[in-house]
C-alpha cells in the first residue's frame, strides 16, 4: 500500500537535494563571475599619462591622454584609454610632422598596434592635410596607420572621400584604397 508519511518524508529530501544543488551551482556561478570580475579590473590606472618614444635623445613620438588603464591578467595584454589619446610625431630635427587624435585608444602590448576609435583625426602639419575617420590602426614597428573604414582627405584644394587607407606614421606618404569621391573647395 501506499504510505503517506514515507512519501512525505521522500518529498522532504528531494526538496532538500535540490535545495542543496540549487545553492552549490549558484556559489559556483559567483565564484567564476568573482573571478572574471577581477580579470576584467585593469592592473593599474595612470591619469594625465605621457610618454616619449625617442632614439639616441631625439624625440619621435609624443602621446598623451588623461586615463590610461594597463590590463595585463589575460592572454592578450593591452591598455585603453577611454578618454583618447593625442600623439604628436616629430622628424630627425625634431620638428613635428604630424598629429593624431581620438576619444578611444586600446594598444596591444605584444603586438605594438594601436587601435584608434571614434572621431579619429591625423593632420599632416607641413602638408596642411586631414584625415578623419571612425577607426585607424598603427602598427608602430611598422611605423604604418592604416584603415578599412570611410575616411576622409581634406587638402587645400579638394576632399577625398574613400574605403579603407594606408600611409607612413607621419601621414606624408598616403593612399585611398578605393576612392568614392572629391569635393573641391574654391577659395572664396
Amino acid at each position: 500500500m501506499f504510505n503517506v508519511k514515507n512519501n512525505y518524508k521522500g518529498n522532504i529530501v528531494l526538496i532538500f537535494l535540490s535545495a542543496m544543488f540549487l545553492f552549490s551551482c549558484q556559489t559556483d556561478i559567483e565564484t567564476i563571475n568573482k573571478i572574471t570580475e577581477v580579470r576584467k579590473r585593469p592592473s593599474f590606472e595612470v591619469h594625465d599619462f605621457e610618454t616619449i618614444v625617442s632614439d639616441s635623445g631625439r624625440i619621435q613620438v609624443k602621446i598623451t591622454s588623461p586615463k590610461l588603464s594597463r590590463f595585463d591578467k589575460n592572454e592578450i595584454k593591452y591598455d585603453e584609454y577611454i578618454k583618447g589619446i593625442a600623439v604628436e610625431f616629430y622628424d630627425k630635427s625634431m620638428i613635428l610632422e604630424a598629429t593624431l587624435t581620438c576619444d578611444y585608444a586600446k594598444y596591444l602590448i605584444d603586438k605594438e598596434i594601436w587601435e584608434a576609435k571614434f572621431n579619429v583625426e591625423v593632420n599632416n602639419v607641413k602638408e596642411n592635410e586631414k584625415l578623419n575617420t571612425e577607426l585607424l590602426y598603427w602598427n608602430m614597428n611598422k611605423e604604418k596607420i592604416y584603415s578599412d573604414k570611410f575616411v576622409k582627405i581634406t587638402r587645400s584644394e579638394e576632399i577625398l572621400f574613400g574605403e579603407g587607407f594606408e600611409s607612413n606614421q607621419d601621414f606624408s606618404k598616403w593612399k585611398i584604397l578605393k576612392i568614392t569621391g572629391t569635393k573641391s573647395i574654391k577659395d572664396e
